[in-house]
């Protein structure tokens, strides 16, 4: 999925985006993690998700719930990445739902170290491009006393995924 943020308002100090790459950070997990990722997908339900709580059922109905596995392929090209993104995901596969939370708060944590993050300070006019499948994204806090303002515009395109043949994970 193509991502696109546009800044046309922004605080003069905070509101950054931090980026994360979820390619780099497969490469460099460990043998264990790995494996015990190999075991485990993950869920996640617009349900569970604060921004969506006043959505009616027909609007819920629309975004039904994902399944993945943590290990997975890019859709365009092949190559292997890291399928996580948010806390509010649900791991599945493993011994425990708290043995899930642990692997997904892991790679999580792994993958948004220093190592695999870029922040980027906003100017008016900026735009950003990038993939929201192998990219996680998060805006930075910053001082929103009324005076002033962090006024982004997003914009996503889902591109047409090939059929591919995927080696294994």
């Amino acid at each position: 999925m193509l991502s696109i943020l546009h800044a046309q308002k922004t605080p003069p100090q905070g509101g950054e985006t931090g980026f994360a790459d979820l390619r780099a950070a497969r490469a460099t997990l460990s043998r264990p993690l790995l494996e015990r990722a190999r075991k485990a997908s993950i869920s996640v339900s617009v349900r569970d998700i604060g921004d969506f709580a006043k959505g009616t059922e027909e609007d819920l109905a629309k975004f039904p719930e994902a399944f993945h596995p943590i290990l997975d392929h890019h859709a365009l090209d092949g190559g292997p990445m890291l399928y996580v993104g948010s806390p509010h995901m649900a791991v599945e596969g493993l011994e425990s739902p708290e043995l899930g939370r642990a692997l997904l708060d892991m790679l999580l944590m792994h993958a948004t170290s220093p190592s695999f993050t870029y922040f980027h300070a906003w100017d008016a006019g900026d735009v950003i491009v990038w993939d929201n499948t192998q990219t996680l994204h998060h805006a930075m806090p910053y001082n929103n006393d009324g005076t002033t303002k962090r006024e982004l515009y997003r914009t996503q395109a889902r591109l047409k995924i090939p059929d591919l043949v995927h080696e294994e994970l």
